[in-house]
C-alpha cells in the first residue's frame, strides 16, 4: 500500500513510519531510533562509529541477499566461498570484528550498549539462526562478534526482547 501511494522514497522496504512521515535507509532508521532510546552515542565520531558499523551490516545483508537469486544446486557453494579466508563475508565480517576489537571494550562503541551491537547482534542472530543454507558457524572465526553477542544476551534489554521473542534471537535455533 506505501509503494502504491507513491511513499516508499527508494521504492523499497525496510521503511518507518513515523506521525504520517516515512523515513528509510536502514542506517537513518537505526540512527533515528537509537536517538530516541539514548542508544546512538551523542559524541559525533562514536555515533560515526555506529554509523559505520550498521552500514557494515548492511554490506553482509547484500552479500548474502545476492545469493539468494542463485539456482538452488549454486547457492551452497557461492555460500561457502563468501566464507572462505578470501571472500566477501569474511571481509565484511571481519571489518565489524576489527571495530568491536579496536573499541576493546566487547562494545562497538564506548563501553556500554549502542543500536550498533544491537544491527551486530540481529545480523549474527540471523547468520547462525540456520535458514541460510551453507554458512558454517561464523562464532570461533569471528570471536569478538561472539564476545559482543553474549554481551547483548546478557544485557537486561537483551533479556527482555528474548522473553519476548523467544524463538527469534541468536542462538534460539543453535
Amino acid at each position: 500500500a506505501l509503494k502504491a501511494a507513491g511513499k516508499m522514497p527508494f521504492g523499497a522496504v525496510p521503511v518507518l513510519e513515523v506521525d504520517g512521515k516515512i523515513l528509510s535507509q536502514t542506517q537513518a532508521m537505526a540512527a533515528y531510533c537509537g536517538s530516541l532510546t539514548k542508544l546512538r552515542p551523542e559524541d559525533p565520531w562514536l555515533a560515526a562509529k555506529c554509523d559505520e558499523a550498521i552500514n557494515g551490516c548492511t554490506n553482509v545483508t547484500t552479500t548474502i541477499g545476492a545469493t539468494f537469486r542463485l539456482p538452488d544446486e549454486e547457492k551452497i557453494a557461492a555460500r561457502e566461498a563468501l566464507l572462505a579466508p578470501d571472500g566477501r563475508l569474511t571481509m565484511h565480517l571481519g571489518g565489524l570484528e576489527r571495530l568491536i576489537r579496536e573499541n576493546g571494550t566487547g562494545y562497538v562503541v564506548g563501553a556500554s550498549l549502542s543500536v550498533a551491537d544491537l544491527a551486530i547482534w540481529r545480523l549474527a542472530g540471523w547468520l547462525t539462526s540456520g535458514v541460510i543454507d551453507g554458512l558454517p558457524d561464523i562464532s570461533t572465526q569471528f570471536p569478538a562478534i561472539t564476545k559482543l553477542c553474549a554481551l547483548v544476551d546478557a544485557h537486561p534489554k537483551g533479556e527482555e526482547w528474548k522473553i519476548q521473542h523467544p524463538s527469534n534471537y541468536p542462538g534460539a535455533n543453535s
